[in-house]
């Protein structure tokens, strides 16, 4: 679903209504400042108005009308509740996940007093609203007991959480993007989420961030929070004249002021984007407390990524606008070096000045201040080399597979072993901007498959990697190609096709796949900051970039792309 299709599934239909829509102190005494107002559940974008039962209703009609009610957020699920006994209402818990259907529930009797649903599978949110996408036909079977309340049917188990339909989810679930850093929190790190998009989404958007990051992201602490163990929202978050007022327990103030600087740059990256917030007011106790942001040279909240492509043009390497080919800053001698090397691949970091180079000999990696570059791998066959934001260089072989790493400046290369799920012999890879993930493509029997894996560090030296996040793509016979990372948390792919053409696909990690349409013969993709900066070139050396639902060929022709990092 593209982010077009998100805007546009924000408009009501009939069957609902629109409404308008680093330094720190912890006091030790002082007043205690009452809380304002919270606005009412009217300002939520969209709300829907289920019915309750009708008298006289069958078990399945019961159960259709329980299923169709998960759309009644309201007042804690209202509407659903009424179709339960009393003591299911108390046992029902609506928030527990969300199972996002594509198509119609079929039902069917199980013995007197029971029903069995079968819903086909489009995705899942859990109940720290982590998304999960379903690609292939997949239903999930539901149970339902029910019994008589005073003459009329009603459900005296049901299954946690509620099913809907891909427009209300759409309409009711708010992508938010929470922030946490890497192990040694000198970059931030960010974690999708899917929130009931109403008044507690701010509330939910902290208890989020005080719980952690995502499972899949935790061992090793490959991303991490700066909030202490044990602290507690004591209240839900408030908001008044755009500030929102967000009171922790006393734990708190065991947090170092570095880590309170960090508590609150989490706070305000995650909670400014929620419409209606333009500041963060921290208390502890009810007390305000008065914390900076850490310096702007502490945390990249930013990558120092150029919107325009780096490109290898003939023998000059620079940034591409329009048809001139500018050389980056600093990296005069790099040209020369590249100009000898003639390299066929290669990844360069401008705000740590490092870079790496593949040519017939194998990968070579320099800083932009060395007098030549060293050999660092020498295996035959090897793929684009991957830098990260350590100066640590990837590298990998189709005909003596492995993954390793090399320090530039170093010379040491050491493997890094490989969750067993992986085919050794990948086609691509890079580590995302932040540092904390490999993103893996590669072929097996099924198809084309996408892997995340954390990167577990010490002190920034990747030693491991954590289980992988497996995302498989659409197309039995197809045939993986490239990848790269093309914001902080989507990573663009080339997938080759039977019929000679090349699909352009982009998966938010947390969220959803995405088809972007497809570019004959596309050899190579690269990132920028955002989606419209993402570039691909052919077999030709024509580059593509995105223009609206179309792809715009350039009329500047290139080598390659260089992965900006």
């Amino acid at each position: 679903m593209t982010r077009i299709r998100r805007i546009l599934a924000t408009l009501a239909t009939a069957s609902l209504m629109v409404g308008l829509s680093a330094c720190a102190s912890i006091p030790t005494s002082g007043p205690i400042e009452e809380g304002r107002s919270q606005p009412d559940e009217s300002n939520q974008g969209v709300r829907y108005f289920p019915s309750g039962p009708s008298a006289g209703a069958t078990r399945e009609e019961i159960v259709q009308g329980f299923l169709d009610a998960g759309t009644g957020t309201r007042d804690g699920f209202q509407a659903a509740r009424e179709y339960l006994t009393p003591a299911a209402k108390e046992d029902w818990d609506p928030d527990a996940r969300v199972l996002i259907t594509n198509g119609q529930a079929s039902m069917k009797s199980a013995g007197a007093n029971g029903i069995e649903v079968s819903v086909p599978l489009r995705g899942q949110v859990d109940d720290h609203g982590l998304y999960s996408e379903t690609l292939s036909t997949s239903n999930e079977s539901l149970s339902f007991t029910l019994e008589q309340v005073d003459g009329q049917w009603r459900i005296a188990k049901a299954p946690p959480g509620v099913v809907l339909q891909q427009q209300p989810f759409n309409d009711l679930y708010a992508q938010q993007m929470l922030t946490y850093f890497d192990n040694d929190k000198r970059y931030t790190s960010p974690d999708l989420r899917w929130l009931p998009n109403g008044t507690k989404l701010p509330t939910r958007v902290v208890q989020e961030l005080i719980n952690g990051p995502a499972e899949w992201m935790r061992p090793g602490s490959a991303v991490v929070s700066a909030f202490p163990e044990g602290v507690k929202l004591r209240n839900d978050v408030v908001i008044a004249d755009g500030v929102a007022v967000v009171d922790f327990s006393g734990e708190l103030s065991s947090a170092s002021a570095t880590d309170l600087s960090l508590v609150r740059l989490q706070l305000e990256e995650s909670l400014l984007t929620v419409p209606g917030i333009s500041s963060v007011e921290i208390r502890v106790n009810g007390a305000r407390i008065d914390v900076s942001l850490p310096n702007r040279d502490a945390v990249v909240t930013t990558a120092d990524v150029s919107s325009m492509p780096l490109v290898q043009s003939g023998n000059d390497i620079g940034f591409l606008n329009n048809s001139a080919v500018s050389v980056p800053n600093g990296a005069e001698h790099v040209s020369e070096v590249v100009n000898e090397l003639k390299p066929i691949r290669g990844a360069l970091s401008a705000s740590r000045q490092t870079l790496t180079l593949l040519n017939a000999n194998g990968a070579h990696a320099m800083r932009f201040t060395d007098d030549e570059p060293v050999l660092i791998d020498a295996r035959p066959g090897q793929i684009e080399p991957a830098l990260d934001n350590w100066d640590w260089v990837w590298t990998q072989s189709t005909v003596e597979t492995g993954l390793y790493v090399s320090h530039i400046g170093d010379g040491e290369l050491r493997e890094i072993p490989l969750p067993p799920q992986i085919d050794p012999a990948f086609i691509s890879h890079q580590v995302s901007r932040d540092g904390t993930r490999l993103a893996v493509l590669y072929n097996d029997d099924e198809g084309v498959q996408l892997a995340v894996m954390p990167i577990i560090r010490d002190k920034g030296a990747p030693v491991e990697l954590g289980a992988p996040l497996i995302v498989a793509m659409p197309g039995a016979n197809d045939k993986a190609s490239d990848l790269a990372w093309i914001d902080p948390n989507s990573v663009g792919m080339l997938v080759n096709k039977q019929d000679g053409s090349t699909s352009v696909r982009v998966y938010q990690v947390g969220g959803e796949l995405t088809s972007m349409g497809t570019i004959p013969s596309a050899a190579q993709i690269a990132g920028a900051n955002s989606l419209s900066g993402m570039r691909i070139v052919d077999r030709h050396g024509t580059v593509y970039a995105p223009r609206g639902s179309r792809w715009q060929a350039s009329e500047t022709s290139i080598t390659f792309l260089y992965a900006q990092v």
